[in-house]
Order: structure tokens, then C-alpha cells, then sequence
């Protein structure tokens, strides 16, 4: 073949060509970013800062990346293409054993060992792919990036719904692997290449001079930054407001990821076929429409009885994702549509433009999720966060638009727009504290005056605090007196029916333990169980607590919790459980452990196989350990599941029933059943075995639970779990 056949084909070569190759590329990419995160989060941790480090140290990757393949400009750019993405999949499978060689350092130096690299690979693909496009340009290289976000979509819903619960997180990592290995496979084989460009065929809108004036360049780029900024911020906002309307399962989250960058695609392919470029107009439609999307947060929850009380369960999750949708406002649109923009206005090579702005819309996204995730939500609120952005965004469109008369009508317009969007009511935190979204069942009249009703009478709210990870609230009954604590609207304690298993869940496992015993409790709520640890005799206390603002609803507790937290002899350590036992060698004689529910995204990895070998590890000998495990809303397979994990590691363990039908103490103690015990135990050991005889092992590279368990969270499990505990003990 001749040299001239390929450039011929090369000049061409059409975005339909690289369509498929780039889709995949994006749901592998996705699908990686998940399995990384969540390997890295088993180091560093579950709290807000270390998720926020772990993802920007991959997105400082992706910009860095960005930015060296707009400059790369390789003689055969598909070719190139497909080596990046083998170099990211022989990256993934190699990933593991990576892992281990770095497993000593500490958590961000991990980050950065295992993320920089495949962060600059997949950073760099979209860069050199622009070198290929030579009849759409610039406009092809959008409709490439809504292509790719298309891919991330499918990956974002793929994950959670299928590959992570049948094939484990090894799995997911290795179908991560084969999506790249399949895109860059596809653009090999199919695409024609040739080992020179031509030049671009769109122009860049002139300014009435030659060449392209530099400040309309730094507009573009301001642009594309703001975009970044503002978007991941939002994103990170409307995260947290999905886990309060539908719970903070994985399914919560990846529906409000897979809407973003549902709406980022969609406005990425609309700008790209528009000829008109103005970033700035896509700036302030990004804020005013965040904004009024704003105004509808308060009606969410109504939407959702609705939606469950004319089709039950099978339609909360789609209506969800509908509510959420309404929610954003089409402010995503907005973003892409400022990204498309900013491609046509930074620089006449679609190599470097694409670079330019992948490099300045990447460092905005990472600012922006780090400030509104570490300063915005915590300082001002969700709701107020929101808002705040939304107003930045048309600030921002004020330094990059154009500078003429119709361009300063229409930021006035946009200005004036925001502010009427602004005074819009939109925020009603009680019907957020209650967790109506495990709760519809329990409803005979779904219509939004029972539902006010509900959530408005009969009770007042003590505090609500959007802290660094989750939404915390604590509430008292007019009538009752009884008070209870919400952590992104589950209720996790109260001074009602709660206060048998929280008083129990020190009780018991100290009777198993020597005088003045020094005692962990892994998840403080209310405060309760650490009081009684130490009422019981305990020497000295630690309490582990994720989440600071639960530190201060635990004041309202502090006539039932012994004002535990002003004893000198209690140690309050704010991290992660599992962070804190790995870097911390102290040994304890009793561990208490009583996160939340394991349905909830995160909270999984504290039920799992190496979290309990971990935590086995810190007992001294003739330790004593004790774990809550729910039995509502929790499959059987699953309770089997938990328990046979749990006496696979702990070997000898009681099983302890203190509400019946809902809450369950796993003890595992190497001596005998004590003399005086405060409840007698459901299950002895051989009982326990027996439970969990059949059951499939819960690990970290398996966690299938957290996957499974919330699509029972509206349906009658303590039946079914009670009659297998009843069986176990025959």
C-alpha cells in the first residue's frame, strides 16, 4: 500500500468511525475509576477528605494527561489511541499486585503511586483522538466527548446493577480492563489512519483581526474551569441530596452520577453542532438553571410517595432518578454545552484545544468537588451550597463572555434570572430528617397532606447539620419526650425503642471481659452504648466516629449517655474505623462494633471477612468482640452470609437477640458463657455455625451485600430471619 492511500483515508476518517471504540473506552475508564476508589478507600478511609484526595490525585492525572496529549500530536493518533489504552488495561491488571508493593506507604502517597499513571493514560485519549478527526475538527472533538460521557453513563449503572455483585470487585477491575482492551482493539482494526494530519476544517470565530486573539483563548479556557468548578461542586451536592431522598445505598449515588453525566453528554453533542459560541451564555444558563433546580428540592420526597404509592417498589429508583433530573434543572446540559464552546475557542489545532480544556475543566472539577465537599456543604449548608454555586457560575460568565451590547443584555438577563430564581422557596430539611424513603411501606395514605403531616407534626427538630459526610439530624416527640438521631435520614438511635440494643451492645460483651476492661466502640450515634461501657467498668474508652457533626447530636443525648463524651476517660478519634485500626497498634479487650446499616454505601467494608481479621488482630488475648447486625429489611441470604463470615474469622460466638425481628449481637469471646449475663443468648456456638452453615462469604473483594441488601429496604425480612434463627437453634 502506498503512502498516499492512508493520508487519503486519514482525511476522511469520520467521528461515527471512533464512536463504538470511544463509548467503551468511557465505561471502562468509569468502571476502573469505581474498583480504584473503592480499593484506595479500604487504606485511606471513608471519610470526605481521603475520598477527596483519592479523587483528585486521579483527576490531577486526567489533566496532566489532558495536557500532554494535546501536545503529544503522534504520526498515527488512532494507533496511539489504542496503545493509551492498552497501557491503562495492562495498568488495571496489574493493579492488585501494585497495590501490595505500596501497601506500607502512607494513603495519599498510595493515591499517587497507583492513580497518576492510568490517570495520564486515559487523561491523554481524548487529546490524541482529536488529531484524527480532520473533517469535523473542533466539533468532532465534541461529539467524541459525548460519546465517551455516553460510555460513563452505561459504566456508572453497570457497576453497581451487575458486574460488582456477580463478579466481585476483582471482577468489575478485570471487566474494566476488557473495555479498554475491546475499544482500543475496535479503533485498530476498524479506523484507517495515516501518519500526518491535515489541518482542521472549522475556523475559530476571528474578532475582526487575524489569528485568534489570546484573551478569547483564556476566555475559553475561564470558561471551561468555571464549568468544571461548578459542575463537579453541584454534582457533589446533588449526590448528598440523592442519599437523603432515596437513602445513600451505591444505587442512590450512581443514579445521580449517571443523570449528570447524562445531561453532560447531552449538552457536549448539542454545542458541538451549534454554531453559535458563547461560553459565557453557557455559563449563566448553567447557574439560573441550577438554581431553579433548586427550588424544587422541597417537593422531592412528595414526588416519591406518589410514585410509590401507583406502582410500590419497582418504581422508586426510576423516579428517583426522574425527581434528581428535575433537581439539577438541566444545569448539566448547561456544562457540556460550555465545554463544546470552549473547544471551539481555544486554539485553531483540536489537539491542543482538546488539551487546553480537558487541562483547565479537570483542575475546576477538582477545586470545585474539594471546596464544596470540605468548606461549602459543611459551611453553609446543602441546600445554601447549591445556591451559591449556581451564583458563582453566573459570576463567572460575566469574565468570560463576550464583550458586546447583546452579550452584556444577556448577562443581565441571566443575573436578573438568578436572583428570581433565588428567592424561590425550595428547602424543607424536616421531610428530609424523617427518611420517608424507608418508610413508604409503612404508609396507608401516600398523598402529599399525609405525607406534610408526617413529617411536620407531632415532633420538632433539635438540629440538622449537613456535615463533611452525611446529613445529621436529631428530633423529639411533643408528646413522647423521645428523642432520635438521623444520619442521612436513617435513623440510627433513639431513647425509645432503641435504647434495649444500645445499652446491650456494651452490657453484654463486657460480662464476657475482665475488670476495668479498655474498650473500643466503633460508631458513636447517640452516645448510649459508650456511656454504658464505661458505666459497666470500663478503664478506658476510645469511640471512633466518621462523621464530626454526630458528635454534636450526640450532646442531645447526654441525660442517657452519661455525658460520655466530657468523662476523662473517653478518647474520641474522628476517622474512619478501618484507617484508624490499621494505623493505630493499641490493643483493646473489647471491641464494640456498631456502624450503621451494611445496605449503606461505604459502611459495607464494616461487615466484611478482613475488616473482622483486622479488628481480631487488635483484641489482646482472650479479647472480646461484638457486633450489631440488623434483621429487618435484610435478606436471610444475607443474615447466613454475615454470620458465616463472621464465625469463619472469630471461630466461637454467641448470638444475642435484643429486639426481637430487628436487632442481633454477634459476640465472639474465647472463655465460656458467663454466670450473669444481662439477656440470654439465642445461639451458642454451635447454633451460630449452624446459621451460617450455607451462607456466602462477605469480603472485600465479594462485598455483595451492600449490593444486595438495598433492594430489601421496603420489604418484611424479620420473619423469615427470625424463623432461621429459631431453626439454628434446634
Amino acid at each position: 500500500m502506498s503512502a498516499a492511500r492512508p493520508a487519503a483515508a486519514r482525511a476522511a476518517l469520520p467521528v461515527a468511525a471512533l464512536a463504538l471504540p470511544f463509548a467503551l473506552s468511557g465505561a471502562g475508564a468509569l468502571t476502573l475509576e469505581v474498583t480504584w476508589m473503592r480499593r484506595l478507600a479500604l487504606v485511606a478511609g471513608s471519610t470526605a477528605v481521603a475520598t477527596t484526595l483519592v479523587l483528585s490525585v486521579y483527576m490531577a492525572g486526567l489533566g496532566l494527561g489532558a495536557l500532554a496529549g494535546g501536545r503529544w500530536r503522534p504520526a498515527r493518533p488512532v494507533r496511539a489511541y489504542a496503545g493509551l489504552e492498552v497501557a491503562a488495561a495492562t495498568w488495571a491488571l496489574a493493579f492488585p499486585v501494585l497495590a501490595r508493593l505500596v501497601e506500607g506507604l502512607p494513603p495519599g502517597a498510595q493515591a499517587a503511586a497507583l492513580l497518576l499513571a492510568p490517570g495520564l493514560a486515559h487523561g491523554a485519549t481524548l487529546p490524541v483522538l482529536a488529531g484524527a478527526l480532520r473533517r469535523e475538527g473542533r466539533a468532532g472533538v465534541a461529539a467524541l466527548y459525548a460519546w465517551n460521557t455516553a460510555g460513563a453513563v452505561a459504566g456508572t449503572l453497570l457497576v453497581p446493577w451487575l458486574w460488582m455483585p456477580l463478579l466481585g470487585l476483582t471482577g468489575t477491575e478485570r471487566v474494566g480492563a476488557g473495555l479498554a482492551l475491546l475499544a482500543a482493539a475496535l479503533a485498530a482494526s476498524r479506523v484507517p489512519d495515516a501518519a500526518s494530519p491535515l489541518p482542521a476544517a472549522d475556523p475559530v470565530p476571528r474578532a475582526g483581526a487575524p489569528g485568534d486573539p489570546p484573551p478569547r483563548v483564556v476566555a475559553a479556557l475561564v470558561a471551561a474551569g468555571a464549568a468544571g468548578f461548578v459542575g463537579m461542586g453541584l454534582e457533589v451536592a446533588w449526590s448528598r441530596l440523592g442519599a437523603l431522598l432515596l437513602g445513600a445505598s451505591v444505587y442512590a449515588f450512581a443514579l445521580v452520577l449517571a443523570v449528570f453525566l447524562l445531561g453532560t453528554a447531552a449538552g457536549a453533542a448539542l454545542g458541538g453542532r451549534s454554531r453559535r459560541v458563547e461560553p459565557g451564555l453557557g455559563l449563566a444558563a448553567l447557574g439560573v438553571l441550577a438554581a431553579l433546580g433548586t427550588a424544587a428540592w422541597g417537593q422531592l420526597p412528595y414526588g416519591l410517595a406518589m410514585a410509590y404509592d401507583a406502582a410500590g417498589r419497582g418504581a422508586v429508583l426510576p423516579a428517583g432518578a426522574l425527581l434528581v433530573a428535575g433537581a439539577m434543572g438541566g444545569a448539566p446540559v448547561a456544562s457540556g454545552l460550555v465545554f463544546a464552546h470552549a473547544l471551539r475557542l481555544a486554539g485553531p489545532d483540536p489537539d491542543r484545544a482538546a488539551g487546553r480544556v480537558l487541562l483547565a475543566n479537570t483542575a475546576g472539577a477538582v477545586a470545585g468537588a474539594a471546596v464544596t465537599g470540605l468548606v461549602l456543604v459543611p459551611g453553609l449548608g446543602l441546600h445554601r451550597a447549591a445556591r451559591a454555586l449556581a451564583a458563582l457560575a453566573v459570576g463567572a460568565a460575566f469574565l468570560a463572555g463576550r464583550r458586546d451590547a447583546q452579550a452584556r443584555k444577556g448577562r443581565r438577563t441571566a443575573a436578573t434570572g438568578l436572583v428570581l430564581a433565588l428567592s424561590l422557596p425550595g428547602w424543607d430539611p424536616a421531610i428530609y430528617a424523617v427518611g420517608l424513603f424507608g418508610q413508604l411501606d409503612r404508609f396507608a395514605d401516600l398523598s402529599p397532606r399525609a405525607v406534610h403531616r408526617f413529617a411536620h407534626e407531632g415532633w420538632k427538630l433539635l438540629m440538622v447539620r449537613d456535615g463533611l459526610n452525611a446529613t445529621v439530624a436529631v428530633g423529639e416527640g411533643l408528646r413522647s419526650g423521645t428523642r432520635w438521631l438521623s444520619i442521612d435520614g436513617k435513623v440510627d438511635a433513639s431513647t425509645g425503642r432503641d435504647m434495649p440494643t444500645q445499652r446491650l451492645s456494651a452490657r453484654i460483651p463486657l460480662a464476657f471481659a475482665g475488670p476495668e476492661p479498655d474498650v473500643l466502640v466503633v460508631g458513636l450515634a447517640s452516645g448510649v452504648t459508650a456511656g454504658e461501657a464505661l458505666a459497666a467498668g470500663a478503664g478506658s474508652l476510645t469511640v471512633v466516629e466518621l462523621e464530626p457533626a454526630v458528635v454534636e447530636a450526640a450532646g442531645f443525648f447526654a441525660s442517657v449517655n452519661h455525658d460520655v463524651l466530657r468523662n476523662p476517660a473517653t478518647r474520641l478519634v474522628l476517622d474512619d474505623a478501618r484507617a484508624v485500626l490499621r494505623r493505630e497498634e493499641r490493643r483493646y479487650d473489647v471491641i464494640v462494633s456498631e456502624p450503621s446499616n451494611p445496605w449503606l454505601a461505604g459502611v459495607g467494608s464494616l461487615f466484611t471477612r478482613e475488616y473482622w481479621r483486622l479488628a481480631r488482630s487488635r483484641l489482646r488475648p482472650g479479647g472480646v468482640f461484638c457486633q450489631w447486625v440488623q434483621l429487618y429489611s435484610l435478606p436471610p441470604s444475607a443474615l447466613r452470609g454475615l454470620v458465616r463470615t463472621f464465625a469463619e474469622v472469630f471461630g466461637r460466638a454467641w448470638l444475642f437477640e435484643t429486639i426481637p425481628g430487628a436487632d442481633a449481637l454477634l459476640v465472639a469471646a474465647p472463655g465460656p458463657l458467663p454466670a450473669e449475663l444481662p439477656l440470654e443468648p439465642r445461639l451458642d456456638p454451635d447454633g451460630v455455625r449452624r446459621l451460617g452453615a450455607v451462607g456466602r462469604l462477605h469480603t472485600d473483594d465479594d462485598p455483595w451485600i451492600e449490593f444486595e441488601a438495598p433492594r430489601w429496604l421496603l420489604r418484611e425480612t424479620a420473619r423469615a430471619n427470625e424463623a432461621l434463627i429459631e431453626q439454628a437453634g434446634r
